[in-house]
């Protein structure tokens, strides 16, 4: 992850947001490679130790801890050979210098273990992203989902928040 040499105030304020913002974007990159490459490490180190997840009830209820961060997707990455997680249309606003909050949409391709077809997920995250000493790191994680295919029904969703269709 990418982490700027200098302090917020040793640098000129817009070019301090741009490295900040493109440090989270990154953030966010590796939290998704890491999920990729099934390093259950690297994954909870894209959070802060006291952490807080929810990735929906089906998953189960929400996580604190870095380390339950780490024992979470190395029970849910078992039942997968392979996975591809895709973001995009990253948001990025800070609330101060070394706080901000994210959204950006997620397409999840899964290969489940377990003959059968593959698992998709199309969803949000919604994170507050805090800076630490060792840089950018994930403090509070809310998954929404506008649709998935595949995955058990058991798995239940907590939906996005879209506005309903005009009249």
């Amino acid at each position: 992850m990418s982490q700027a040499a200098s302090g917020p105030g040793d640098r000129d304020p817009g070019l301090a947001a741009l490295l900040d913002r493109q440090a989270i974007v990154d953030l966010l990159h590796e939290y998704c490679r890491c999920s990729d490459r099934n390093d259950c490490v690297g994954i909870a180190a894209c959070f802060t130790d006291d952490c807080l997840a929810d990735y929906g009830p089906g998953v189960g209820p929400p996580t604190r801890g870095s380390q339950a961060r780490h024992d979470d997707a190395q029970a849910a990455l078992k039942l997968f050979s392979a996975t591809s997680h895709h973001l995009s249309n990253v948001v990025v606003t800070f609330d101060g210098p070394d706080a901000a909050v994210t959204s950006c949409n997620v397409y999840a391709w899964h290969r489940p273990v377990a003959p059968g077809p593959d698992w998709h997920l199309w969803a949000q995250y919604h994170d507050r992203v805090v800076r630490t000493d060792a840089g950018w790191r994930i403090a509070e994680r809310r998954m929404l989902v506008a649709g998935s295919d595949g995955f058990p029904p058991e798995w239940g969703w907590t939906p996005t928040d879209r506005l309903p269709s005009p009249s």
